[in-house]
């Protein structure tokens, strides 16, 4: 696996499907803490179809910090590098926010969801 991919792998794993399953495991009672189950309890109100919406929410506001993160990392280039095993990923793509996009991106090759998410 490249080193770009490495790093596609680890942001895809490490923050995009942490924060989706932490959507679910509070949807589903899994979470303990009073917050959590405060939250658990009022998304029990939701129909199926809120549920959804909220989801589908969740999901493109975390894909969108994620590539706005990663425009930012392009966009400040000649100020930041940053290395995976010494190879600067940023350069070694011709747009590294759009490698989490498509069905060779990031989301669909490592993502627990895909690229549709939640």
């Amino acid at each position: 696996m490249s080193n770009l991919d490495n790093f596609g792998k680890l942001l895809t794993l490490s923050l995009r499907d942490s924060a989706l399953n932490r959507c679910l495991d509070i949807e589903s009672g899994k979470m303990r803490s009073p917050e959590c189950k405060e939250l658990t309890s009022e998304l029990s109100e939701f129909s199926e179809s809120q549920i959804k919406v909220v989801k589908r929410l969740l999901t493109q506001c975390v894909d969108t910090g994620i590539h706005d993160f990663l425009f930012a990392l392009e966009e400040a280039q000649d100020e930041l590098t940053v290395l995976v095993n010494g190879d600067d990923i940023v350069n070694e793509s011709d747009g590294i926010q759009g490698e989490i996009f498509t069905e060779d991106g990031w989301f669909e090759k490592f993502s627990e969801h895909k690229e549709n998410g939640i």
